[in-house]
């Protein structure tokens, strides 16, 4: 089953899980600085472990999944308020809809669609918020060379309530609406046994409510890929993206607004590990790592490093998966400076609990508990909240 966990702030890239008690994952916001999925989180979602499991699953040329998704809790802080915080109920629904087809010329179609929303009682601007997602991949690979090559498409709406403090220095939230298009093509090619690397181009546009946020984008990424006996799987990355904002002004040192617009440049790599234990395979563990540095072409005011580090547990106990995850970010500016005269700094981190039982084959109940807190030398940008969520799955 494919589900998602929506909050903010945090400052990690996670994997998604269920129900959304905040409003969207941290990955749309700190790491990559503009609310989008990265693909190491689409493949998390998709596939759990990669789209060649799913295909030695997926034997047949063509196959289809259905998930739905009900529930709902009680969330502390929705808003994400730094001082006032307000308390909601909130009902959740979402759905996806997964297509895979094998080629027999060795190729691999699939098409993967999500959508979700959020009704939250008591507060106007939260009645509904939502997000919906459209992926599309085309790849062959050569049975005699082992090398493919492929195309992904991907389209992001999101509706929803954003920590904009990354792009608007405020340490507010509030509504965002935004459609980005992505284009992706890729090469991939063995290196070695159970080794792969890939090398991926990226192309995007995103397009906001608010005009001034809106840019577009460039991307070069390297992967490499490695998986060995018993669900081991190591996986490492470097990336270069560039964004180019269309009315975003440059700043300068001090804050203050320049007469050009602005342009950014990201540098990262990051490390990702999985791997089953027990006799059974009963016990599964990843554990992630990431650093990404940000700069301007202006006075550097936009200038930071950001670290992030997740750990996650589970384990199966006859019908019962318990899991565990725990993520800690730190972000720091080279230039930007709070009101004490201090380099601005910030650091999250968030744990979660939850419980699924599998009824039969086609439905289960869940219990999620989760607590995430951001701690600043900005008092302004200090935030926590807890939420607890439940509701049940249907797969198909």
């Amino acid at each position: 089953m494919v589900t998602l966990i929506m909050h903010s702030r945090f400052a990690a890239l996670v994997p998604m899980v269920i129900v959304m008690g905040m409003s969207i994952p941290q990955g749309f916001i700190q790491a990559q600085e503009d609310g989008n999925f990265t693909d190491e989180m689409l493949e998390e979602l998709l596939f759990g472990k990669g789209l060649e499991e799913e295909v030695e699953k997926k034997p047949s040329q063509w196959s289809k999944n259905l998930n739905l998704m009900l529930g709902g809790g009680h969330s502390d802080n929705p808003l994400q308020g730094p001082h006032l915080q307000t308390e909601a109920g909130f009902a959740a629904a979402s759905v996806d809809a997964f297509f895979l087809r094998m080629g027999k010329d060795s190729s691999v179609l699939y098409l993967y669609l999500y959508g979700e929303g959020n009704y939250y009682s008591g507060i106007p601007s939260l009645d509904l918020t939502g997000i919906a997602l459209a992926q599309a991949e085309y790849s062959v690979t050569s049975p005699k060379t082992g090398i493919g090559r492929g195309i992904r498409l991907r389209h992001t709406y999101y509706d929803m309530v954003f920590d904009m403090s990354e792009n608007l220095d405020s340490p507010y939230s509030f509504m965002v609406q935004s459609n980005k298009s992505e284009m992706r093509p890729f090469v991939s090619f063995p290196l070695g046994e159970g080794l792969t690397g890939t090398l991926e181009l990226a192309a995007a546009r995103d397009v906001y409510a608010m005009s001034s946020e809106d840019y577009g984008e460039k991307e070069l990424r390297s992967i490499l890929k490695w998986k060995g006996e018993e669900d081991k799987a190591l996986s490492f990355y470097i990336f270069s993206r560039w964004k180019d904002y269309d009315e975003r002004l440059q700043r300068n040192r001090y804050g203050f607004s320049m007469d050009s617009t602005s342009e950014t440049r990201t540098v990262g790599s990051g490390i990702n590990a999985s791997r089953n234990l027990g006799k059974e395979d009963d016990w599964e563990v990843s554990l992630s790592g990431h650093v990404h540095k940000t700069t301007d072409n202006a006075g550097g005011y936009y200038d930071y490093t950001s670290l992030n580090g997740n750990l996650k547990l589970s384990r199966k106990i006859g019908r019962w998966t318990l899991s565990a995850n725990l993520r800690a970010s730190h972000s720091e500016y080279d230039i930007r400076k709070t009101s004490a005269d201090e380099l601005f700094k910030r650091n999250g981190f968030a744990t979660e609990f939850e419980a699924d039982r599998k009824i039969n084959e086609k439905w289960n109940i869940f219990a999620l508990w989760k607590s995430e807190r951001d701690d600043s030398n900005n008092p302004n940008y200090e935030y926590e909240a807890n939420v607890f969520s439940a509701g049940m799955k249907w797969s198909n």
